[in-house]
């Protein structure tokens, strides 16, 4: 099977396939996102959890300080939206499901998981960012959005 890396998680040809597809960059409110939103929203929700030293080890799932929430914080402070968020957590699972090797991984059950660490869930927001940048609409040259009807 062939891979494209990023930042060390070897993501299938058919995820980058599925990634680059137009409407995975539509959210919820039916508005086109840019992959620089999503990775910008990912970055901050990253740094927001960073610089108030969110300890998820520490943190029940139903806490107000999990990726989920992170994401949702960062949306409210107008640093992203509803539907930047939606495609963040698209990324998300794409680049978890990818890095384990599982059929499908929810990011919010992986977060929650009693073995994972800060450094962890911000090397996965950096990776969904790095997808996003590299794959989303005004994705850099080199690493086109899929056409319909074209294939890779």
């Amino acid at each position: 099977m062939t891979t494209v890396g990023i930042l060390g998680i070897a993501l299938p040809h058919q995820t980058v396939h599925r990634l680059a597809q137009p409407e995975t960059w539509y959210g919820l409110s039916g508005a086109k996102v840019t992959g620089d939103a999503v990775a910008a929203h990912l970055r901050a929700a990253a740094a927001l959890m960073k610089r108030e030293s969110w300890d998820p080890q520490l943190c029940t799932p139903g806490s107000l300080r999990t990726l989920y929430y992170a994401l949702v914080h960062t949306s409210d402070d107008g640093l992203g939206d509803s539907d930047s968020r939606y495609v963040a957590e698209i990324l998300l699972e794409a680049v978890l499901t990818a890095a384990s090797g599982a059929p499908y991984v929810d990011y919010e059950a992986w977060t929650n998981h009693s073995a994972r660490t800060l450094d962890d869930i911000l090397r996965a927001c950096q990776a969904a960012a790095a997808v996003a940048h590299a794959y989303g609409p005004g994705a850099l040259a080199g690493h086109p959005q899929v056409e319909p009807g074209r294939t890779c």
